[in-house]
């Protein structure tokens, strides 16, 4: 039983890992360059009906009505622990939409509900997959974080640790760690 487990996580994992590696390969087999706007516009081709809101977009509804906004963060613990955008939820990339609507649907009435991640994949696919079910909840609007933390972060926005403002952020990998602008920000750990 545990090994069936293992071996279906090992599976999802895989899965997941694949899709990201596709997703920088087509944009690179595309002859476009290794950037945030052309993954962008990728993900937006991949995730369809999915809305995208820039950063001064969402800085600017943060900082008008702070109550009307639910970010969620789609991102690891890890991740999430080194920095993220004040006020963000953390919810796992691979969660189910029954549970992330049980847990979050009545939180979600009346709210602009945003979701991000590093640069976009694993947002875009979460806001698609419950979006339709958050608007009936009453969510007033629905989208994904254009350019991610990596862009709100390159553009030097806030972010926090679980203690403090921050100027860290997690870079994945080295590959996707290459689309924050000062690598020397980067880091696989919280700041002590």
């Amino acid at each position: 039983m545990k090994q069936t487990f293992l071996r279906q996580q090992l599976v999802v994992l895989g899965i997941f890992g694949m899709l990201l590696l596709n997703l920088a390969g087509h944009a690179a087999q595309a002859g476009k360059e290794f950037s945030l706007p052309a993954l962008q516009k990728d993900i937006e081709s991949r995730y369809d009906g999915v809305a995208h809101i820039t950063a001064e977009k969402l800085a600017e509804q943060i900082r008008q009505s702070p109550g009307a906004v639910v970010l969620f963060d789609v991102r690891e613990v890890g991740e999430f622990n080194v920095s993220h955008i004040p006020g963000a939820i953390q919810v796992a990339p691979n969660i189910w939409h029954s549970p992330f609507m049980r847990k979050y649907g009545a939180a979600l009435k009346g709210k602009t509900v945003i979701f991000y991640c590093s640069v976009g994949v694993r947002s875009s696919k979460l806001a698609r997959y419950v979006q339709e079910a958050a608007k009936k909840a009453g969510a007033t609007n629905v989208a994904n974080l254009q350019y991610g933390i990596f862009g709100w972060h390159n553009e030097t926005r806030p972010l926090v640790d679980n203690n403090k403002a921050t100027r860290l952020v997690h870079p994945y990998d080295k590959h996707w760690g290459k689309l924050v602008s000062k690598s020397e920000l980067t880091s696989y750990k919280p700041a002590k």
